[in-house]
């Protein structure tokens, strides 16, 4: 068995198990977006094939050179069973591709737990990965603002703050609306070890998707700060607000987050959930103000390997 890249050639096939694979909420975000332009868009993705040729894994791996010149490699594998031992056995054939290798300067390898499943410890730990917090998923029950939500809104419109969603008369008015989100998004993650930049062409698409919606801040003529949401149906997922720094501390986002929860509870009354870095304690402290509750902990397992050492399993 051996890894096969995703391409024009196999996407259909490949696009098909990952939606088979897929938890009820990824597959109700699938259904939000063009899968197959994600997936080549990206170019990350891989599968092992079974001797009768069907898709055995799903594997994606991004490779990211870091501020500081280290290399982070964040890999997730999953399968059908979800069972943990099979599904570290895939995780070591992946590896296999770097063994012998030495490295040019320090890398971290992160192995992401599947949704509804976890590689198995032991595992885990003869091939030299460790298990540290990953990331928090929150929820906020369905409703309008709540007293004590959002305690910084009101400062932000004394500011001279406001906020709208955006709608195509704005954008008529705004025409590199998308261009000045995309900037503010890649300062505001600049520094996050495992977000990806993105484009302007990239939030367009987005904006176009049936289920998105994109709440934007200002000040004056100033664009300062988004928010995206995806409706899944019987939840509203919202991934990330961006804010540019100037801005911190002015209550806009909380101003934005509170249009986002009187918007969510107009429209469809359901539940908003969101997701946070451990790491990112900012995020998920604003969260918590925003009447958002932590309902679940991601693991994940890193393994370090430093400049000049050679990797081995």
């Amino acid at each position: 068995m051996q890894l096969t890249a995703v391409s024009k050639d196999n996407i259909k096939v490949y696009a098909a198990y990952r939606r088979e694979i897929a938890d009820e909420e990824g597959r109700r975000y699938f259904e939000t977006i063009d899968l197959e332009k994600v997936i080549l868009r990206e170019n990350c993705d891989y599968f092992i094939k079974g001797d009768s040729d069907e898709i055995l894994c799903a594997i994606t791996i991004r490779r990211k050179e870091l501020r500081n010149g280290s290399v982070l490699v964040m890999i997730s594998v999953e399968d059908v069973a979800k069972k943990p031992e099979t599904l570290a056995s895939f995780l070591r054939l992946v590896l296999q591709e770097d063994i012998g290798k030495t490295a040019k300067t320090d890398i971290r390898y992160r192995a992401y737990d599947p949704p509804g499943s976890k590689f198995a410890p032991a595992a885990m730990a003869q091939m030299g990965f460790a298990e540290i917090p990953g990331t928090y998923r929150y929820l906020r029950e369905p409703g309008p603002p709540r007293e004590g939500e959002f305690p910084h809104a009101d400062r932000a419109v004394a500011k001279g703050y406001r906020t709208l969603v955006l709608d195509d008369a704005y954008i008529a008015s705004d025409p590199e609306i998308f261009e000045k989100l995309a900037d503010i998004y890649n300062r505001a993650f600049s520094n996050r070890d495992s977000v990806t930049p993105t484009t302007a062409e990239r939030i367009r698409k987005s904006y176009e998707a049936e289920a998105n919606e994109i709440i934007i801040a200002k000040l004056g003529d100033e664009v300062t700060s988004s928010i995206t949401l995806t409706n899944l149906g019987d939840s509203v997922f919202s991934p990330q607000y961006t804010c540019a720094r100037r801005h911190w501390g002015t209550g806009s986002v909380d101003l934005m987050c509170r249009h986002l929860a009187e918007l969510v509870a107009e429209r469809w009354n359901v539940p908003i959930i969101g997701y946070a870095e451990a790491t990112n304690a900012a995020s998920w402290k604003a969260l918590e103000r925003f009447g958002l509750t932590r309902v679940e902990e991601y693991m994940v397992w890193e393994r370090a390997l430093s400049a000049g050492d050679t990797f081995t399993l």
